[in-house]
């Protein structure tokens, strides 16, 4: 059987259907336009096809054929010579300039094969078959994050899993258990290592000052370790963020994910190439969503919007963020959020168009948090 994607605009949108059929199609045709940009996009397909075809030993033929869409011989042309007589095909449109679709499902009809279109949206999949009957169901195959970066000839750099996490998890929940007096501790600390003093509000706060001792935060003195700044400062928290959306049980999530977006061969010296690093990735239903963690009172907002609306942008039209920063900053009821010094209206009338979701509280609300977090990423 050959599968014949027609390579667009998101390259996204074919990646659920490749690792859904990984097993019964050994054989790919990526069809793209004949300019240099739809050309790259189908090439970076093939390379993240190669390697995954290699990583699992799945034997994948790939293949890149451009055409030029003006011409209906010269796209028909293009294609039937890539067929062996005995080939059935099916034709992938979800990602299809529309002539490209139109001129190809009848080829593909004429030799008894059935044109398929993926909604990333819904994780719906559409399957018309040659007497033009049509069945739609969920896509029932569920991408792992690795596999979906890797599909995208993206290297996954660091990430920590559920598995490396857990015997941290019960800690966790404790010192947020009472989230302000945690906080009061939390800021103790972090003054006393910088002025070198003794942390009064730590007195009558044994119980946290011991778990934090046992996550080697302080030492035995009960001062911070020094290498563990960053870690009080925010990586705690992202751990908290992590669990309660870790609880909603997710198809896949990881913390603390580095990625780098670039290609090798484009940019051989690493500190050259495009990475960025993300507080927590979740793929559900073959969507890709990340939620960015701040435990800042001052905070420029906006920036972080741009920001993710740029990078969401490398896993497709369908990708989500949310923006959590817990501030003491002065609030107001905005678009079902907060405005504030650190997301101002306009601001979160940005976010709300780009598909980012703002929770900005004084405190974690972790039923709040988490209704949000189930229905913004649709986690059914």
């Amino acid at each position: 059987m050959t599968l014949l994607s027609i390579v667009g605009e998101d390259i996204s949108a074919i990646v659920p259907l490749l690792y859904a059929y990984k097993k019964q199609i050994k054989r790919h045709i990526l069809l793209c336009d004949d300019d240099s940009y739809s050309y790259r996009k189908a090439k970076t397909l093939q390379k993240g096809m190669q390697k995954f075809s290699a990583y699992h030993s799945l034997g994948w033929y790939t293949r890149i054929v451009s055409t030029d869409e003006d011409s209906k011989q010269a796209i028909l042309e293009s294609v039937e010579k890539e067929f062996d007589s005995e080939d059935e095909i099916w034709l992938n449109v979800t990602d299809a300039y529309p002539i490209l679709a139109i001129v190809l499902s009848e080829l593909v009809y004429r030799r008894g094969g059935r044109v398929l279109s993926y909604d990333p949206f819904d994780n719906d999949l559409h399957i018309i078959e040659q007497d033009g009957s049509m069945s739609t169901r969920q896509l029932e195959s569920r991408i792992d994050i690795a596999s979906y970066l890797m599909l995208h000839n993206y290297t996954l750099i660091e990430k920590q899993d559920k598995a490396s996490l857990l015997p941290r998890r019960k800690a966790i929940y404790a010192l947020y258990k009472d989230e302000s007096r945690y906080n009061k501790v939390r800021r103790a600390i972090l003054d006393a290592y910088f002025e070198k003093s003794t942390p009064s509000a730590m007195l009558g706060s044994n119980d946290l000052v011991d778990i934090l001792c046992r996550l080697h935060i302080l030492d035995e003195e009960k001062k911070l370790i020094p290498s563990k700044q960053k870690v009080l400062q925010g990586d705690l928290f992202e751990e908290y963020i992590f669990w309660l959306t870790e609880a909603l049980k997710p198809d896949d999530i990881a913390l603390g994910v580095k990625i780098d977006f670039d290609d090798l061969r484009n940019e051989p010296e690493f500190q050259k190439r495009v990475k960025n690093e993300f507080d927590i990735l979740i793929m559900h239903k073959n969507r890709m969503c990340t939620i960015e963690c701040k435990l800042s009172h001052s905070l420029d907002g906006l920036d972080i919007v741009y920001k993710y609306d740029a990078i969401i942008d490398y896993f497709g039209k369908a990708a989500k963020a949310i923006i959590a920063n817990v501030s003491s900053a002065r609030k107001e009821k905005y678009l079902g959020s907060k405005a504030s010094g650190n997301f101002g209206h306009s601001t979160l009338r940005r976010a709300h168009k780009a598909g980012i979701a703002i929770y900005h509280e004084s405190i974690i609300d972790p039923v709040k948090f988490q209704n949000l977090v189930r229905n913004f990423f649709e986690l059914e």
